[in-house]
């Protein structure tokens, strides 16, 4: 039996991607007050409680301490610390929009690198390849000399923030093999290691006591934490819950459009004609990788929840 989605499945996955765009506007708002570390230590921080609450709320707990830590660590580590650290320090640099586009580059890390790690499951087949390729073509353009007009410090923002994404495909990755974690488990843990990480490395590098940050960018990190992390997770679990894993994953074609709209209503940001063509090349790529272009949005609806 086929699951197919209805328009409530759609809003919600519209939603889904929308607030998950929205982070690289609050982000971008925040570093320019706040230090990168500790911007992202904000966002983890304020994030936690938040996944903590729905995982009391549905009975679930985190392990007690010990070796079932250890793929919290690492999914802490992969998914969070680092990659809210660089994708806060690379839009020190660069264009919130652009950061958006850069970022949606992790489905094609993921058929490249999951073809490797998770060579038993995951076959490169050439429909993969291409769409690996196709995407690959849409980051060339995105951080080319016309889009970034040669400035190195643009040109290494463009490379951490392709660093954060790839950082992610590999947490999700990880996450594939261990099957035995929940899912909410899984974020309210790995929120809470990002949390602890950052909050000690911001101490250690930027003395946040001594910073005076106005309200705008307080507000940034709160809402960061709360509309661009906690808040899509949750609904991102009730999507592969109630519409199933694949269709979940439409979310994701929708985080770098959002960026680039609100970066450019919001922050006044004109991005060039090579940067819009990267995304489209990018958003190609990936429904390929994803098998979307063939596949369509109909899943089996005995597919089990799972997370990446």
């Amino acid at each position: 039996m086929q699951q197919t989605m209805t328009a409530r499945h759609w809003s919600i996955v519209l939603l889904t991607g929308a607030l998950f765009g929205s982070s690289f506007l609050f982000i971008h708002v925040a570093v320019a007050e706040i230090p990168p570390l500790t911007m992202a230590a904000g966002r983890a921080a304020l994030a936690m409680p938040v996944a903590l609450v729905f995982l009391l709320a549905s009975g679930r707990r985190l392990p007690p301490l010990g070796a079932a830590w250890i793929p919290l660590i690492m999914l802490g580590l992969l998914t969070a610390a680092i990659p809210y650290a660089a994708i806060a320090w690379g839009q020190r640099y660069i264009a919130s929009g652009l950061a958006g586009i850069l970022f949606g580059t992790i489905p094609v890390f993921a058929v490249l690198a999951g073809s490797v790690l998770l060579a038993g499951e995951e076959r490169l087949s050439l429909a993969r390849l291409t769409g690996a390729l196709v995407g690959l073509a849409g980051v060339v353009l995105v951080i080319g000399p016309k889009a970034l007009a040669g400035i190195e410090s643009q040109m290494l923002g463009a490379g951490v923030t392709l660093g954060a994404a790839f950082s992610y495909t590999l947490g999700t990755i990880y996450a594939r093999t261990r099957k035995e974690l929940d899912p909410v488990v899984m974020t309210a843990g790995q929120l809470l290691v990002g949390a602890v990480v950052l909050t000690l490395a911001a101490l250690v590098t930027d003395a946040p006591w001594q910073l005076a940050p106005s309200a705008a960018a307080i507000g940034a990190v709160a809402a960061t934490a709360v509309l661009g992390t906690a808040l899509p997770s949750l609904l991102l679990f009730w999507l592969v819950r109630n519409a199933g894993a694949s269709n979940a994953s439409l979310a994701t074609f929708f985080i770098p459009v959002m960026a680039v709209a609100l970066g450019a209503v919001m922050l006044g940001e004109s991005l060039p004609w090579t940067a819009f063509a990267g995304l489209g090349l990018i958003l190609l790529g990936a429904a390929g990788v994803g098998g979307k272009l063939k596949r369509g949005v109909k899943v089996p609806a005995a597919s089990s929840p799972t997370r990446g």
